[in-house]
């Protein structure tokens, strides 16, 4: 089974260096798989045509909201002409 894909965006970053997944595009891609999130798995968060990288999801009560923690040596970059990695 492939990896679930959630969207981020790197504005979004916390003091500890996890990335919050509480803007919309985020919001929108966990809706329909939101009874399979677990803390501790493993996700590939993306920014559309720009990066992608694996991340291990959290869930934090203190803004009632999934986070990702980046896996390091993960990330890919879009190629710029194709928009894919």
């Amino acid at each position: 089974m492939s990896m679930l894909r959630i969207y981020f965006d790197t504005n979004d970053g916390t003091p500890d260096g996890r990335y919050g997944l509480w803007v919309k595009g985020s919001l929108d891609d966990i809706a329909p798989i939101a009874d399979q999130l677990r803390d501790g798995m493993r996700v590939i968060i993306y920014m559309t045509g720009e990066l992608e990288m694996e991340a291990v999801l959290e869930f934090d009560k203190q803004w009632n909201a999934w986070t990702a923690w980046p896996v390091p040596g993960t990330t890919n970059y879009y190629d710029e002409d194709s928009g894919t990695p």
